[in-house]
């Protein structure tokens, strides 16, 4: 057959013509046999192009008036409108001055409240205002902002063009304040604030250039235009926002019917609790990557009545879509007892460490728990399994194990980081050399130094010696928001858990695995200190508590140029740790900066000064600052909870004891069993003071005769 039809086509080229079809080869064609054809019987081989009769309004017209009238009566305005475009014929019926009661019928149609068609519109005009969507100027469709006051529609293309600001006309002008007073302006008209038609501007210059006898009277009567104009653009307003506002209420509940219809669908389908859940995330406002809420669901917002056709076409969809959310719910519920399990296990080992546990000792917190094998293991039981706070206290026993190797585990990360970052260990520090006043470290998270307030200077560096930099509190911790909890973290979303948030000492921050990753070593700072002990005599391997034990007094030879002690000239003495930091924010950190040790008789009279150092700075400056307290206490009940309230002076302590555990007012805290050494605070330093220090040599030979 194939082959056959290929064959004629190649004998016989198809015409450009319409072939005629006569009917099938097996019946007569003549024409009896034509007639005898029944009438909707489609004949085998036959081609019928029906088309639609168009409908014509040529002869409309010439219908009697008073039926045209009973036509017209129940049309809107935008239909006359329409109907007036379509033959001229009834653009001439329609547009006559005397046909202004079709109109007014017309508006009938209209619900109530819209304003009068003003009295300087023609009521076509009135209708091509406010019914029909196009742009006045290139007539571009559905335009939807109108302006009532300038009586137009323009589109954001034609607005630029259309349009005049009001700050291009200069008041002091004659015609510029007529135009002001005299032009109606639009307050806020696609994007333009006070802006006028270019038309209306020109119309009337031109019109005020021509009067030049009665002007005054002119301005006075476009004045009073103007303000009815604007009295009738406010009401025209009022309208149409009402207008709109019913409209949308119409939409909203034929949206809340279909929500409701398809609600009642997949209910009998059986994912009620799914629309429950997504019920109460709606009025919660929450909503994930994983899917769209309920009500914005694509089917679901149509403004349309649901049909059994279009609930069969999209009920496959629809499933799938609370197939998703039920995965979604399965998910949550899981990760909701995991993090119940995870609480009962911070609470085990908070009761554990506040019972066998040396205050203050340096340990891992609830998160490092979490992450041990055995908890681990217990917290990610299948759902069915029930595990309570006892279920953990079989594998604490294996907890003073798992201390020591987290201990061992941290120091070596110390190390690592005061070597550098080396990868090789043998360049590592040992633990005595971490002891030491020349390893110097500095932490990179300013923000929450500047916050608790130990650095006044966003950009100051915060130097730690010994033990500071071990029981740094930024080691455990991270600001909420910063890096999404999944740059160095085994476990997500810790930025939602209140338990691990400072809520009374820092909101914005939470706890955190123990890490290393703000610390790094300060070699600038370590040979400033180096170049302290120079000046004091004393080893390169001098430890920290050494030195502050010594608390030595020193001058800066850079700020002196040179110049020592003498007992003549004033200098700026103060302690080695004061002197490292003002090395590094006076000197940038030189190396080659030198210091000379004051004499022990003049270390008493610096003392003396610096006690009365703040007093003598707030009355020279009385907005100078007040001087950080010292802090040198932690609770202990409350160690890495999310209401520990940090580092605190005894008088706090104090008052927190009686608020958040109930401790009667007079009685006495007891340290270790209370509360504990803060380990990461530094010493107190005092504030640098002028003197004029003698010459250690000659002041020594003072004391020796003294003596």
């Amino acid at each position: 057959m194939t082959k056959a039809c290929n064959t004629n086509s190649s004998e016989q080229p198809p015409s450009n013509k319409r072939r005629k079809h006569d009917g099938p080869s097996t019946g007569s064609t003549t024409g009896n046999s034509t007639k005898t054809k029944k009438a909707g019987i489609k004949q085998e081989g036959s081609f019928t192009h029906r088309t639609q009769p168009k409908s014509k309004l040529s002869l409309l017209p010439s219908l009697n008036l008073d039926i045209l009238l009973e036509i017209f009566s129940h049309l809107s305005p935008i239909d006359l409108l329409h109907l007036a475009r379509t033959t001229k014929d009834l653009r001439s019926l329609l547009m006559r001055k005397n046909t202004t009661t079709i109109w007014k019928l017309a508006f009938k149609q209209v619900p109530e409240g819209m304003p009068e068609c003003p009295q300087d519109m023609s009521y076509p005009a009135w209708t091509h205002l406010a019914f029909e969507p196009i742009c006045h100027n290139c007539y571009t469709s559905n335009v939807r902002n109108i302006s009532w006051v300038l009586r137009t529609r323009l589109c954001t293309r034609c607005a630029k063009s259309c349009l005049e600001y009001v700050g291009k006309f200069d008041a002091k002008k004659e015609t510029d304040k007529a135009i002001l007073d005299c032009v109606p302006f639009d307050e806020d008209y696609c994007g333009r604030v006070e802006c006028c038609l270019v038309s209306d501007r020109r119309r009337f210059v031109k019109e005020f250039d021509s009067h030049k006898e009665d002007r005054k009277k002119f301005v006075e009567q476009k004045i009073a235009e103007v303000e009815a104009r604007t009295d009738h653009a406010l009401l025209c307003k009022l309208w149409s926002e009402s207008l709109a506002n019913e409209r949308a209420n119409e939409l909203q509940q034929i949206r809340d019917e279909r929500r409701t219809a398809i609600w009642e669908k997949l209910s009998e389908m059986g994912y009620l609790k799914e629309l429950e859940f997504l019920k109460d995330e709606e009025a919660a406002e929450v909503e994930h990557p994983e899917y769209v809420p309920f009500y914005k669901h694509p089917f679901v917002r149509q403004p349309r009545a649901l049909t059994n056709k279009s609930w069969d076409s999209a009920k496959d969809d629809l499933k799938v879509y609370m197939e998703i959310v039920r995965a979604y719910i399965k998910t949550k519920e899981r990760q909701k007892l995991v993090w119940k399990r995870r609480e009962l296990a911070a609470l085990a080992w908070h009761e554990y460490r506040n019972d066998r546990c040396e205050p203050g000792a340096f340990l891992p917190n609830q998160i490092d728990i979490w992450l041990w094998d055995p908890v681990k293991t217990i917290i990610e039981q299948p759902s069915e399994v029930q595990v309570d706070q006892v279920s953990f206290e079989e594998v604490f026993r294996g907890l003073p194990h798992f201390i020591k190797t987290w201990q061992e585990d941290k120091m070596r990360q110390i190390k690592r980081c005061a070597a550098g970052n080396s990868q090789y260990e043998a360049f590592w520090p040992s633990k005595s050399e971490l002891e030491q006043a020349t390893c110097v470290l500095s932490c990179s998270n300013r923000y929450y130094h500047h916050v608790l307030g130990r650095c006044e200077d966003f950009h100051e560096t915060c130097l730690m010696w010994f033990p500071e930099f071990i029981f740094h509190t930024c080691n455990s911790l991270k600001r909420k928001g910063h890096g999404g909890g999944k740059d160095d973290e085994e476990i997500v979303d810790l930025d939602s858990r209140e338990s691990l948030t400072l809520t009374l000492e820092a909101w914005h921050f939470r706890r955190r695995q123990w890490s290393t990753k703000w610390l790094s070593v300060d070699d600038k700072a370590s040979r400033t200190v180096s170049n302290i002990l120079t000046a004091c005599g004393m080893s390169p391997y001098t430890k920290v508590q050494e030195i502050d034990q010594e608390d030595p007094r020193l001058v800066c030879l850079k700020c002196t140029y040179g110049a020592k002690c003498d007992g003549e000239r004033y200098c700026n003495v103060m302690t080695w740790r004061t002197a490292v930091l003002h090395n590094l924010k006076k000197h940038f950190g030189d190396g080659q900066t030198t210091f000379q040790r004051i004499s022990s008789l003049d270390v008493e009279e610096a003392k003396r000064l610096e006690e009365a150092e703040p007093a003598r700075r707030r009355s020279a400056n009385p907005n100078f600052p007040q001087q950080p307290e010292h802090k040198p206490w932690r609770c202990t009940k409350c160690r890495d909870s999310s209401m520990e309230p940090g580092a605190c002076t005894l008088p706090r302590l104090q008052r927190h004891y009686m608020r958040r555990h109930g401790h009667a007012k007079d009685a006495e805290l007891v340290e270790d069993t209370h509360y504990y050494r803060a380990h990461d605070q530094p010493p107190p330093q005092p504030l640098q003071v002028r003197m004029k220090p003698r010459d250690p040599a000659a002041a020594a030979d003072v004391q020796t005769k003294s003596t």
